[in-house]
């Protein structure tokens, strides 16, 4: 793909920060550029950070019922259940070296352990000496030869050589060891590590260590995919495919793209670690049906060209409908990257240290794309750089709703008219953004004039005793200047005339349990726009549902 600009300078901000300076915000095609020193994976080590994870799974309850409500409960919820806090080990930002998802026949795993978003954590590495009776398919080892018929007791030496032979609804069964790249022309053959042992794949002088090409069925399970050095390469390359699956594997550390899927559509990207990337994935030009949920995509902060990097999902002029839920994003530059993109749903998904999203386009529409029911917070912070929400320069009817972000430095949203002559920009028309609690931080950063249909409102927001760059305010108007209270903000723009300004009381927000308590003032605040149901007499605001 062709390097894509740097995009436009914003001269937004009008007044100096508290203690800090004032930058302007650079904003790319690809992300915010930061600074070099952030080309190695951060960790973080913040208690909280599993909680919120786990919570986004929507498996907690709150502390009691809300009076006099007759809605349906919300379907993550459950019943009944008293207020808890579960006890949930911390993540680690490091990728595990054998995953968890058993497919049949393949022996059993170890038991797993539960991680944010929904991913499982993998477990520790045994050795390579198989105990388990053989299953059917083809056996491929590094003590094999590729004269060998592919057995269990005389396996091939190559998984090429096993990608030539297998017939379609073959298993191939990969015997721990360290193996070269490969490619997959025919259909529905899955490759997998056998047993609990470890299986690397690495790319060499190839540019993608693993293509999947024009292919129907067949994926990877449980596998290391690393070490494609070649820009525009990638460890994965899913193209012109359907209903290929890729689960319970780590794919790291390649120059270009972790994954990138190409005119494929049915993709499952479910339960991997992706980290030490440009691009952890990057989807193009279709995606009908696929489904990319409960991954942990972190550190991906190398550069791609001048105008793309540092991304931990990147959406490329796709049209079909992809969901993207569950997943945790951390030290990645931006997490989301939406570009000439339509009909994506984002669901579920915890994401701290990095930008939440960046929309822009060369001609195509960011049509009817939802982000709901997220939870995005500040962090740590993304080393001396801002961390910030969504920039939305081009979103049609785009749905922003029952989200909770905290704490970010210039903006939870920066809003502006793509079609008023700003580079990248698209239409915004009919974007709605209702219903969610923006804390610790600037709310809006407004840079031009907006669409009559443009929508903002039923939003709490809170910054009193914030931290963050821009904290100070609730927002900036383009041509009107700072707003430092939201019924000043309200007066000059018509928007948030529902809105509410007030301590959303979560359970715990330094420990990231962004639940509401039964005080909160955003409870019954909402108006109904997700058929997902509720408790009480209207939808509470933020990403949980009290109950």
């Amino acid at each position: 793909m062709p390097p894509r600009p740097i995009l436009l300078q914003r001269d937004e901000m009008s007044a100096p920060a508290r203690s800090r300076s004032n930058p302007r915000v650079t904003a790319t095609r690809g992300l915010h550029r930061w600074s070099a020193s952030l080309s190695a994976p951060l960790v973080v080590a913040a208690a909280g950070i599993l909680l919120v994870g786990a919570i986004a799974l929507g498996s907690l309850a709150a502390g009691g019922p809300k009076s006099g409500g007759t809605g349906p409960a919300v379907a993550d919820r459950p019943s009944g259940s008293p207020r808890t806090n579960p006890s949930i080990a911390l993540p680690t930002p490091t990728p595990r070296s054998t995953p968890v998802t058993t497919p049949s026949p393949k022996p059993a795993k170890p038991a797993a352990t539960a991680v944010p978003g929904g991913t499982a954590a993998l477990p520790s590495a045994p050795g390579a000496t198989a105990t388990a009776p053989a299953a059917a398919g083809l056996y491929v080892s590094t003590a094999g030869s590729d004269q060998n018929p592919g057995t269990f007791s005389r396996p091939l030496r190559t998984i090429q050589r096993a990608a030539a032979l297998a017939g379609s609804g073959t298993t191939v069964w990969i015997r721990g060891g360290t193996y070269a790249g490969f490619d997959v022309t025919r259909s529905a053959i899955t490759f997998a590590a056998y047993g609990s042992e470890v299986v690397v794949v690495t790319a060499g002088a190839r540019d993608d260590a693993i293509q999947f090409s024009g292919v129907n069925g067949g994926g990877l399970r449980h596998m290391i995919v690393q070490g494609s050095a070649v820009q525009y390469g990638s460890g994965v390359n899913v193209n012109n495919s359907v209903g290929v699956s890729i689960v319970g594997s780590t794919v790291r550390n390649n120059r270009t793209f972790g994954i990138v899927i190409v005119r494929s559509s049915g993709v499952r990207i479910t339960g991997n670690t992706i980290t030490g990337n440009a691009d952890g994935i990057e989807e193009r030009y279709a995606g009908n049906g696929t489904v990319i949920s409960n991954n942990r995509i972190y550190g991906n902060t190398k550069t791609v060209d001048s105008g793309r990097g540092m991304e931990g999902i990147n959406f490329y002029k796709s049209t079909g409908t992809i969901t993207i839920s569950g997943n945790v994003l951390w030290n990645n530059g931006t997490h989301f990257e939406v570009y000439g993109a339509s009909n994506l749903t984002f669901t579920g998904n915890v994401t701290w240290n990095g930008q939440i999203m960046e929309t822009g386009t060369d001609g195509l529409p960011c049509a009817n794309n939802r982000y709901i029911r997220n939870v995005a917070y500040r962090g740590a912070g993304f080393g001396n750089e801002p961390t910030n929400g969504m920039i939305l320069r081009c979103a049609s009817n785009n749905l922003v709703a029952q989200n909770t972000l905290d704490g970010f430095d210039q903006f939870a949203f920066d809003i502006v008219d793509g079609t008023s002559g700003v580079p990248y920009g698209g239409s915004i028309a009919g974007l709605r953004i209702l219903n969610n609690i923006v804390t610790g931080g600037r709310a809006f950063s407004i840079d031009s004039a907006l669409p009559s249909s443009v929508k903002i409102d039923y939003n709490l927001v809170y910054n009193v005793g914030s931290t963050a760059l821009y904290g100070n305010h609730i927002a900036y108007v383009a041509g009107k200047g700072q707003f430092d209270t939201l019924s000043a903000f309200t007066a000059a723009t018509g928007y948030e005339a529902h809105g509410i300004f007030g301590d959303p009381r979560f359970v715990n927000r330094s420990a990231r349990d962004y639940r509401l308590t039964a005080r909160s003032p955003a409870i019954d605040r909402g108006l109904v726009v997700l058929s997902d149901g509720y408790a009480g007499l209207r939808p509470d605001l933020g990403r949980y549902e009290y109950r």
